[in-house]
């Protein structure tokens, strides 16, 4: 069964690498990331997957994308936010020192975090060693110095 998940998950892998890249080429985002993972494991303790009202209301959708989250990622259900929209989870990788123990085969949502969206600010956890800085402010302080 190993096997299999491992298998899906490079599938998984590389159509998050294809989506992103050429965003990474093409498209800048109004925002620049600073600073790096403090490796505290607090980011891992609560994972956020965004859903729209609709899919929450759907018990059918839920219950398959929890199981599927659950199965592929490794990952414990905690509970719904249905006035913020997310579906909440731990992970069983998580070691007592805050890394991670699959860091190779970890998902996307592990990967691409801190996220930072095209359109808005980027929410990044009070405690987390990363910052975010408007790309415009940070050109301005360059022409400048």
């Amino acid at each position: 069964m190993k096997f299999v998940k491992r298998f899906l998950i490079m599938f998984v892998l590389l159509d998050n690498f294809l989506s992103n890249l050429p965003k990474k080429i093409f498209f800048k985002t109004n925002w620049v990331l600073g600073g790096k993972c403090k490796q505290c494991g607090r980011c891992c303790q609560r994972i956020l997957m965004k859903a729209n009202p609709r899919q929450l209301s759907s018990p059918l959708f839920t219950k398959l994308a929890i199981g599927w989250t659950c199965w592929l990622f490794d990952f414990i259900f905690l509970d719904t936010d249905y006035e913020n929209h997310y579906i909440a989870f731990t992970c069983k990788h998580l070691q007592s020192n805050g890394k991670c123990g699959n860091y190779f085969w970890r998902p996307n949502v592990c990967r691409n975090f801190p996220l930072v969206d095209y359109f808005e600010e980027p929410k990044i956890l009070p405690w987390c060693g990363f910052r975010a800085h408007r790309r415009d402010i940070i050109k301005t302080a360059n022409e400048k110095g």
